[in-house]
């Protein structure tokens, strides 16, 4: 038990009572029973509460109200709520406190630091700085802890760490800080992972780590965050946003522009069995001769994306919105994406660009061909190694909204599995009925926000696929 921080409960955590039992919850995995506490267990709770304090500050006061009780009966509280990550760290100077740190999870452990330690420090390059209400705060993805500032004029300390510096060196070139108070912070970053004693060369351990040197800041954030594990946050469908905004419709209202009526297929045709098709899946990145047909276009989305049925959403429940059935798997019935094709050549349409309106079964015209529309071929053709373009560039655009208003935390991992899910439905349905598909890698969204006139926080590309015609050689 560190003796240097001010200790709280964390934030979330609750002292309650059931019968003569004391519980201090945080969730299922950080709840804690003290059966029957005496007085001395019960003033040293709720301290921590308000208004916390010094460990050895924290003893003396619960000793106070049970005199003949051991001081290492109290710090064996102390440590059994610290190993379960439901104490908060404080950094205090001269009675102003200037960080807190919070533990996410029971796997956060505060890492000690010797006094007289003269070891250089150093950043980790995942450690990310954003604002959280009134507070700035420390993030990085390779703990399971939060560090909140409540003077900012620590963060100006973090941009001194990203070269190496000892706990001297930084008090020195942070005149804000004493020395103790510098070694403090080293102490909560560390604990945080977001800062490392570094080698001879300046390296830190994730410098020479195999795995985390090939991972990107933002990947590794974006992967610790949106899975569970790692964070506190709330997750899942957490429906936040149900009493303050409405949901956005199931199905995207119709635009201004000209509609194309799509051929519907005759069900009376069969394709090839469905496990030859499977076999048979690859990427062909050119088409032949033949161009795509608004038949083949048609029957495509036919069994991809349009709405099978609809379900309205129950004025009486805001929680029962409206949702749709489709051919392609979606969770929660929500359906974001929306398919938007970029037609440069195909039988009995005109190039443009289009919407799918998976409702009516009906492409909507959003823009003649130019510079915009030609960028996203050439992205396209990039991506691919294609040496013509593609007949027609499908891309997928979601509705974040429409995701992000009832699930919290995985919100946009959810969206990027619903690109996968309908990558397949395309291939798998493009491959049955003899054509050239493609899925892309890579698009630029900021050109698609343009193209399609959308803005680009409300809707915007996350995936592209490209569909041409027959290869030559499987032309019917």
């Amino acid at each position: 038990m560190n003796s240097n921080f001010h200790l709280r409960l964390c934030p979330g955590a609750r002292l309650l009572t059931e019968g003569e039992d004391w519980l201090i919850a945080r969730g299922l995995e950080s709840a804690l029973r003290h059966r029957a506490p005496g007085p001395a267990a019960r003033t040293l709770l709720q301290s921590l509460v308000e208004p916390g304090g010094l460990a050895d500050d924290l003893i003396a006061r619960a000793q106070a109200a049970e005199p003949e009780i051991m001081g290492a009966t109290l710090y064996y509280l102390l440590n059994r709520l610290e190993q379960r990550g439901l104490l908060s760290y404080g950094l205090v100077q001269e009675g102003q406190r200037l960080a807190t740190l919070e533990p996410m999870t029971p796997a956060f452990r505060l890492v000690p630091l010797e006094a007289d330690s003269v070891a250089p420090y150093r950043l980790s390059r995942f450690a990310t700085l954003r604002r959280d209400g009134e507070h700035t705060l420390i993030e990085c993805p390779l703990g399971h802890a939060r560090l909140r500032l409540h003077d900012g004029r620590l963060a100006a300390v973090l941009g001194v760490l990203a070269s190496p510096q000892t706990a001297a060196t930084l008090a020195a070139d942070s005149p804000e800080l004493t020395p103790a108070t510098a070694a403090g912070l080293i102490q909560l970053l560390m604990s945080l992972q977001a800062v490392f004693v570094c080698d001879d060369a300046g390296l830190i351990p994730e410098d020479r780590d195999p795995a985390l040197r090939q991972w990107e800041p933002h990947d590794l954030l974006f992967h610790a965050r949106s899975r569970m594990g790692r964070h506190d946050a709330p997750f899942g469908g957490t429906f936040r946003f149900v009493d303050q905004l409405p949901h956005a419709p199931a199905i995207k209202p119709p635009g201004p522009g000209r509609r194309v009526v799509l051929p519907r297929p005759d069900p009376s045709r069969t394709g090839p069995e469905f496990f030859a098709v499977v076999e048979s899946r690859r990427s062909i990145r050119q088409g032949g001769a033949q161009p795509l047909t608004l038949e083949q276009l048609g029957t495509l989305l036919w069994h991809v994306a349009r709405v099978q049925s609809h379900r309205p959403a129950n004025p009486d429940d805001p929680r029962q919105y409206a949702s749709s059935l489709r051919p392609v798997s979606g969770g929660g019935a929500m359906h974001e994406l929306e398919l938007y094709l970029t037609v440069t050549r195909c039988t009995g349409l005109e190039p443009a660009l289009y919407r799918y309106d998976p409702g009516a079964h009906e492409l909507e015209w959003i823009a003649a061909p130019g510079a915009a529309t030609q960028g996203l071929v050439n992205d396209a053709m990039r991506a691919a190694a294609m040496e013509i373009p593609p007949d027609v560039l499908i891309t997928l655009a979601a509705r974040f909204a429409r995701m992000a208003w009832k699930y919290e935390s995985m919100a946009y991992a959810a969206i990027l599995k619903h690109v996968g899910v309908m990558y397949q439905q395309l291939y798998l349905v493009a491959t049955a009925l003899g054509l050239a598909p493609c899925a892309l890698g890579a698009g630029d969204s900021e050109r698609f926000a343009a193209a399609a006139g959308t803005r680009y926080h409300e809707e915007t590309s996350v995936g592209e696929f490209a569909l041409s015609g027959p290869p030559d050689g499987r032309a019917e």
